[in-house]
């Protein structure tokens, strides 16, 4: 009987996505464009139900205790799944990221970008590095919330440098986006998908990006380690994963027809103008990468003592 089901997913009833972030936010824009085309595979509606706060965590725990027939699955990303709940001991008694999903695969990554409010006089790393030395604990930085990328890209900006500054966590990237372009907060780092159409406005300032190489839709702005913050990298990624024991049938269609979908030359341009690389590949592969992500997270936030959930 549960083969019979399982082979005639998806029948006649709407999919959701659980997405651990708010509308308009990167992860939901790449999600509803890439959703599109896996709905036109599979023949069925794909609802995105956004779920932000507590470092995605609040959208993995629906992941994981929903029925396991693929009628709901999650966008897990960096933060719900290793830092999360490597940062606030509590999230594990919700969900564990090991036993509690099937890894469908990969969805896109990208880095975060540094950016100030114009106010600010830095206008180089170096700059801002040296302002937060003669004002520690004065300026704000504002990010997704404890335990997201952007905490963390801050986290270690700071133990870098040794500087000081005061965090100021909230739900979603959108949201603090908003309270900096009021002026409520001096810097923080975002997605590019995020935050580009305020930086080629000139409301907020670009200052570097994460990653290890420049970002292609902005290649002249440098990276971290090129603004001089030596061995510097923090990438998000995404994928999709589904509640654990979800039919081994139902997570291989499911593979396929996102793998169809990021491997289509317009939704790869469509992401990549935001700022993001798309990725895919198999179960396998998305669940080895999140083994090794988890014991390289792991280890750094040892080395840095831990993070204050505050």
């Amino acid at each position: 009987m549960g083969m019979a089901h399982a082979a005639s997913w998806p029948e006649e009833k709407p999919i959701t996505l659980i997405v651990p972030a708010s509308a308009g936010s990167s992860l939901d824009i790449n999600a509803r464009r890439v959703m599109e085309d896996v709905s036109k595979t599979l023949k069925q509606t794909i609802i995105i139900d956004n779920r932000p706060g507590g470092g995605g965590s609040i959208a993995l725990q629906g992941v994981a205790h929903a029925a396991p027939d693929g009628y709901t699955v999650g966008l897990g990303n960096t933060a719900a799944l290793v830092l999360t709940p490597e940062i606030n001991p509590k999230v594990k008694s919700r969900y564990s990221p090991a036993t509690d999903f099937e890894y469908v695969a990969r969805f896109t990554s990208q880095p975060n970008m540094l950016v100030v409010k114009p106010s600010m006089p830095a206008k180089t790393v170096a700059e801002l590095t040296q302002y937060l030395r003669t004002n520690p604990g004065k300026v704000f930085m504002g990010s997704q919330g404890i335990g997201s990328t952007g905490h963390l890209s801050g986290e270690i900006y700071k133990r870098a440098t040794k500087v000081d500054f005061s965090h100021v966590p909230y739900r979603s990237g959108p949201q603090v986006v908003q309270d900096m372009l009021g002026g409520n907060i001096d810097f923080m780092f975002e997605n590019v998908a995020t935050i580009e159409a305020h930086v080629e406005s000139g409301k907020v300032r670009a200052l570097a990006v994460t990653s290890t190489k420049r970002n292609p839709r902005f290649p002249n702005v440098p990276t971290m380690q090129e603004a001089g913050v030596a061995g510097y990298e923090v990438v998000s990624w995404s994928g999709i994963v589904a509640p654990a024991k979800t039919p081994k049938d139902t997570v291989a269609r499911l593979n396929t027809a996102l793998n169809a979908a990021l491997g289509k030359p317009e939704v790869k341009a469509y992401v990549m103008q935001r700022g993001a690389l798309v990725d895919g590949g198999s179960s396998a592969e998305f669940r080895a990468f999140f083994d090794a992500e988890t014991v390289k997270w792991q280890a750094l936030i040892k080395s840095m003592g831990g993070i204050a959930t505050e």
